[in-house]
Order: structure tokens, then C-alpha cells, then sequence
């Protein structure tokens, strides 16, 4: 499960910026995933507690919000993708060799409590 060593990443992230914003915890942590990332968001939601254990993320809140797929069709410009027909445009079938947004993996927000 790749979805441990991504959480692993995202906390090494939260606890630099943590750190860089004076110290102290983090309760809450707000995550873009898109749905061409190939992250299974409830593998890493799963994930998450364990590898945050003894880290100032221990007992955090994650939050992960899902960013749709969106491709540029010649024909008809962006478009929202559909997971099961791949890069096509969903109205006329053409090839979308272009994904504007979905493969994101962001950590977006962090709620941090004061320094201990």
C-alpha cells in the first residue's frame, strides 16, 4: 500500500511547516486528492493514524477533499473526465492527451494549535 509512504510524506510536510510556524501540534490536516492520482483516498485515510503516531500529527484530523479529472478536448475545450472511459472527452469520444487537473496530491490546510 504506497498510501502509508504518502502519509509518512505528508506528515514530514506538516511537521516542516509546523516548525516553521513556531511549533507546536497539529490538529487538523486538509488534503487535495484527484481522481486520476492513483491514490485510494480511503487507503490513505486508513493509513494515517499509524503513521502519525509520536509525531506532533498524532491524533489529528485528516480531511481529504477529491479534485475531478479535467481534460482538454479540441473540440470542446475543458471537460470534466469519467474515470472508467480514460482521457476521452465525454461528449464526442476524442482523444483528451491533456489532463488539466485531478492527478494533484496537495497537502491544502493545516490547523495548528499553539506552541506546548
Amino acid at each position: 500500500m504506497h498510501e502509508a509512504s504518502i502519509a509518512l510524506s505528508l506528515i514530514a510536510v506538516a511537521t516542516e511547516t509546523m516548525q516553521e510556524h513556531g511549533g507546536g501540534r497539529v490538529s487538523a490536516l486538509t488534503v487535495r486528492i484527484g481522481q486520476w492520482s492513483a491514490v485510494v483516498p480511503e487507503a490513505l485515510q486508513a493509513a494515517f493514524p499509524a503513521a502519525a503516531e509520536g509525531t506532533p500529527l498524532e491524533g489529528a484530523r485528516l480531511s481529504i477533499h477529491s479534485v475531478p479529472g479535467i481534460g482538454a478536448c479540441p473540440t470542446h475545450g475543458p471537460v470534466e473526465l469519467e474515470l472508467g472511459r480514460g482521457l476521452r472527452c465525454p461528449v464526442c469520444d476524442l482523444p483528451t492527451p491533456t489532463l488539466l487537473q485531478g492527478d494533484e496530491l496537495d497537502l491544502d490546510e493545516l490547523e495548528l494549535d499553539g506552541p506546548t
